[in-house]
Protein backbone atom coordinates (compact mmCIF):
# COMPACT_ATOMS: atom_id res chain seq x y z
CA UNK A 1 0.00 0.00 0.00
CA UNK A 2 2.13 2.79 -1.44
CA UNK A 3 1.19 6.29 -1.84
CA UNK A 4 1.50 7.99 -5.11
CA UNK A 5 3.36 10.63 -6.32
CA UNK A 6 0.78 13.09 -6.23
CA UNK A 7 -0.29 11.85 -2.75
CA UNK A 8 3.21 12.34 -1.13
CA UNK A 9 3.73 15.50 -3.23
CA UNK A 10 0.56 16.90 -0.83
CA UNK A 11 1.47 15.21 2.41
CA UNK A 12 4.60 16.89 2.14
CA UNK A 13 3.32 20.43 1.21
CA UNK A 14 0.65 20.26 4.03
CA UNK A 15 3.62 19.20 6.32
CA UNK A 16 5.44 22.39 5.45
CA UNK A 17 2.05 23.98 6.14
CA UNK A 18 1.49 22.94 10.06
CA UNK A 19 5.43 23.43 10.72
CA UNK A 20 6.36 19.46 10.77
CA UNK A 21 10.27 18.81 12.10
CA UNK A 22 11.67 16.56 9.42
CA UNK A 23 14.92 16.21 8.33
CA UNK A 24 16.72 18.32 5.70
CA UNK A 25 16.32 15.24 3.06
CA UNK A 26 12.34 15.18 3.24
CA UNK A 27 12.66 18.31 1.80
CA UNK A 28 15.02 17.96 -0.73
CA UNK A 29 13.40 14.54 -1.65
CA UNK A 30 12.07 14.48 -5.36
CA UNK A 31 8.20 13.59 -5.14
CA UNK A 32 9.09 9.98 -6.29
CA UNK A 33 11.71 9.14 -3.99
CA UNK A 34 9.06 10.07 -1.16
CA UNK A 35 6.36 8.02 -3.22
CA UNK A 36 9.07 4.98 -2.21
CA UNK A 37 9.28 6.09 1.24
CA UNK A 38 5.77 6.55 2.17
CA UNK A 39 4.01 3.39 2.85
CA UNK A 40 1.40 4.16 5.28
CA UNK A 41 0.87 3.03 8.13
CA UNK A 42 2.36 -0.06 9.33
CA UNK A 43 5.46 -2.29 8.17
CA UNK A 44 4.96 -3.92 4.61
CA UNK A 45 4.99 -7.45 6.37
CA UNK A 46 1.65 -6.61 7.92
CA UNK A 47 -1.32 -8.02 6.24
CA UNK A 48 -3.24 -5.86 4.05
CA UNK A 49 -6.58 -5.64 5.99
CA UNK A 50 -4.53 -4.74 9.13
CA UNK A 51 -2.79 -1.94 7.37
CA UNK A 52 -6.42 -0.66 6.11
CA UNK A 53 -7.55 -0.45 9.38
CA UNK A 54 -4.93 0.97 11.11
CA UNK A 55 -4.71 3.55 8.35
CA UNK A 56 -8.41 4.22 8.76
CA UNK A 57 -7.88 4.74 12.44
CA UNK A 58 -4.48 7.07 12.11
CA UNK A 59 -6.24 9.11 8.66
CA UNK A 60 -6.35 12.22 11.01
CA UNK A 61 -2.58 12.23 11.42
CA UNK A 62 -1.74 11.29 7.77
CA UNK A 63 0.70 13.96 6.73
CA UNK A 64 2.44 13.86 10.01
CA UNK A 65 3.70 10.17 8.97
CA UNK A 66 5.27 11.08 6.11
CA UNK A 67 8.69 12.56 7.31
CA UNK A 68 8.27 9.73 9.80
CA UNK A 69 7.99 7.33 6.99
CA UNK A 70 11.20 9.11 5.15
CA UNK A 71 13.13 8.80 8.15
CA UNK A 72 12.81 4.84 8.68
CA UNK A 73 13.37 4.41 4.91
CA UNK A 74 16.99 6.28 5.37
CA UNK A 75 20.05 4.10 5.18
CA UNK A 76 21.72 5.29 8.71
CA UNK A 77 20.81 3.31 11.19
CA UNK A 78 20.58 3.45 15.10
CA UNK A 79 18.62 3.76 18.18
CA UNK A 80 19.04 7.10 18.21
CA UNK A 81 17.71 8.14 14.58
CA UNK A 82 14.93 5.55 15.49
CA UNK A 83 13.96 7.07 18.70
CA UNK A 84 14.29 10.65 16.61
CA UNK A 85 11.89 9.54 14.15
CA UNK A 86 9.58 8.15 16.21
CA UNK A 87 9.59 11.33 18.42
CA UNK A 88 9.05 13.56 15.30
CA UNK A 89 5.96 11.36 14.58
CA UNK A 90 4.94 12.58 17.93
CA UNK A 91 5.26 16.10 17.59
CA UNK A 92 4.31 16.63 13.78
CA UNK A 93 1.00 14.41 14.66
CA UNK A 94 0.46 16.88 17.91
CA UNK A 95 1.03 19.92 15.42
CA UNK A 96 -1.24 18.78 12.74
CA UNK A 97 -3.86 18.42 14.80
CA UNK A 98 -3.03 21.63 16.38
CA UNK A 99 -3.49 23.24 12.82
CA UNK A 100 -6.38 21.09 11.82
CA UNK A 101 -8.33 21.96 15.04
CA UNK A 102 -8.44 19.06 16.52
CA UNK A 103 -6.64 18.82 19.62
CA UNK A 104 -9.02 15.93 20.65
CA UNK A 105 -6.19 13.55 18.38
CA UNK A 106 -3.36 14.32 19.94
CA UNK A 107 -3.14 11.73 22.24
CA UNK A 108 -3.60 9.05 19.45
CA UNK A 109 -0.01 10.94 17.80
CA UNK A 110 1.43 9.98 20.97
CA UNK A 111 -0.04 6.41 21.04
CA UNK A 112 1.18 6.12 17.78
CA UNK A 113 4.65 6.77 18.20
CA UNK A 114 4.94 5.01 21.03
CA UNK A 115 4.09 2.09 19.62
CA UNK A 116 6.14 2.24 16.91
CA UNK A 117 8.94 3.18 19.22
CA UNK A 118 7.96 -0.30 21.60
CA UNK A 119 6.98 -2.40 18.74
CA UNK A 120 8.47 -0.81 15.60
CA UNK A 121 12.48 -1.94 15.77
CA UNK A 122 12.40 -4.41 12.99
CA UNK A 123 10.21 -2.52 10.65
CA UNK A 124 12.88 0.66 10.99
CA UNK A 125 15.73 -2.25 10.69
CA UNK A 126 14.11 -3.07 7.20
CA UNK A 127 12.89 0.22 6.22
CA UNK A 128 14.86 1.09 2.87
CA UNK A 129 14.21 3.81 0.07
CA UNK A 130 12.88 1.55 -2.54
CA UNK A 131 13.67 2.59 -6.28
Amino acid sequence: MRYGVNTVHFRRAFCWEFGAIAPRSFWDATPEQLAAACNGVGPERWPKWARWIFSALLRPLDAASAPHDWEYSLPEKSYWHFTRANWRLAVNASKEALYDFRPAVIPLGWIAALSCQIFGWRAYMNGRLRT
